[in-house]
């Protein structure tokens, strides 16, 4: 299975696919500013571009349709894919605790990383 560096922000950012993936109120009621870019991991940027145009066109978002919208747009190319969205989903016991600090580490880079991109958007516009 894929696996990733198990920061504080990588855990956030699972937490946050997980409660999409599972269509729980997490990601359409206090995360709709998010971007695909947002996401540190591309993976994660990836997989959360693909269930927000699904739930954009009110289209089942959970890991068996982000996997198919995945692999209709990569050709194929989705290899552990479809294990991982299915543990990201399912009811592992390493998603019982950790998870206001883990979507607080992922607030905290996401503050840093708009502001860092603001700031840049003013520097761009003084030139």
């Amino acid at each position: 299975m894929i696996q990733f560096n198990e920061g504080a922000r990588s855990r956030g950012e699972q937490f946050v696919l997980r409660a999409i993936l599972r269509g729980e109120g997490l990601m359409w009621c206090d995360w709709h500013a998010l971007r695909a870019q947002d996401f540190a991991h591309d993976l994660h940027g990836q997989i959360y571009r693909h269930a927000e145009r699904l739930a954009q066109q009110r289209l089942q978002h959970d890991p068996a349709a982000v996997i198919c919208s995945m692999h209709r747009e990569r050709r194929g190319r989705v290899q552990g894919v479809a294990k991982y969205l299915n543990w990201l989903a399912g009811d592992d016991p390493c998603f019982d605790s950790g998870r206001p600090q883990a979507l607080s580490a992922f607030l905290d880079a996401l503050t840093d990383q708009w502001e860092a991109e603001a700031r840049a958007d003013a520097l761009r516009g003084w030139k």
